[in-house]
């Protein structure tokens, strides 16, 4: 999972990112790789150039003062430069001024800002830049306020000077931590279009997840990006009403069978019998559009999960966070 850090100017947020970096998670880092970049990409420096006829640094400042306008201009070559840059490095967390308004927040999954009063972020400024007060309020002005950022983040750190800062990273990784297994086991169990019974993921490689058969053989085998992979947490059945999830009708087939093996032989069975046999577990079904087929799938899924002693559903088959349940049969 990714993590963006934010925070207004003289919030702490680089104080923050030592902090993590102290535990040994490194920090990307957004306005040294802008700068670094600039330097660095001969593309991104003819860009620039085109656009502003200079790489000077003062003919930079000079352009980007000049108007809002110009400001956005270069916005737009360096930002998506930063986060290739960013998706490029490999790292799961990111510390970005500008997360929500520069449109990095897109890349991460959750977001932490950093706080402080406002008479505290104005002394720390003035003392660590030696400017005026006023000059500080500007500055501040054209950030977005405090507490617009406090109310889009996952995640706040007081960083006031009085608080304990590492105890409430500590926090915020251990709800990271339960966060990732949670969404990890969601996405664990996964049907492979073409290839019979289910996966569990492995690992995930650059191009491809590792999977393994969860039947006697315990098989491994890669999935690529050309294959139809589907979490189980993201099926859903049709009803003459609202789809219900996969993990609820799993559910009511366990509480049917008592949590054993499915007493009917999906591969034998009439069709009458199977949607006879469906019927008491989903009796509001849609006859229409949940065929034969499907139901036999959901047999074979169910006694498949029982088999490996997977059956606490409502927790092995959600819905993935964020996903909408698209995969209805």
């Amino acid at each position: 999972m990714k993590i963006g850090i934010t925070g207004g100017i003289g919030s702490g947020k680089s104080y923050v990112c030592k902090r993590l970096e102290a535990r040994g998670i490194q920090v990307y880092d957004c306005d040294s790789a802008a700068k670094r970049l600039i330097r660095t990409s001969p593309e991104l420096q003819q860009q620039l150039k085109a656009l502003v006829g200079s790489l000077e640094k003062a003919d930079m400042a000079k352009f980007l003062l000049e108007s809002e306008q110009n400001a956005k201009a270069i916005d737009a070559i360096v930002h998506p430069a930063v986060f290739r840059d960013f998706e490029q490095s490999g790292l799961q967390w990111m510390e970005s001024a500008i997360l929500y308004e520069s449109g990095a927040i897109r890349l991460v999954d959750k977001a932490i800002v950093v706080t402080a009063p406002d008479e505290v972020r104005i002394q720390r400024v003035m003392e660590r830049d030696h400017i005026s007060r006023e000059k500080v309020l500007e500055w501040m002005s054209r950030q977005l306020p405090q507490d617009e950022v406090r109310r889009r983040a996952h995640f706040e750190i007081v960083n006031d000077g009085t608080a304990d800062i590492d105890k409430q990273i500590d926090e915020i990784i251990n709800k990271v931590i339960i966060y990732n297994k949670q969404k990890q086991m969601k996405e664990t169990i996964l049907a492979i279009a073409g290839k019979p019974g289910l996966y569990k993921l492995v690992t995930r490689g650059k191009n491809s997840l590792i999977v393994e058969a969860l039947d006697a053989t315990h098989r491994r085998l890669p999935a690529f990006a050309t294959d139809r992979i589907t979490s189980l947490g993201d099926v859903a059945m049709f009803t003459e009403t609202d789809d219900v999830p996969l993990m609820d009708v799993l559910e009511n087939m366990k509480t049917l069978e008592e949590g054993k093996k499915a007493s009917i032989d999906e591969k034998k069975a009439s069709p009458k019998e199977l949607q006879d046999y469906f019927t008491k577990v989903l009796p509001e079904w849609d006859r229409d559009r949940v065929q034969n087929s499907h139901i036999k799938k959901l047999i074979s899924w169910y006694n498949i999960l029982v088999a490996n002693g997977i059956t606490d559903f409502k927790a092995d088959v959600a819905p993935t966070e964020g996903d909408n349940i698209d995969d209805r049969q």
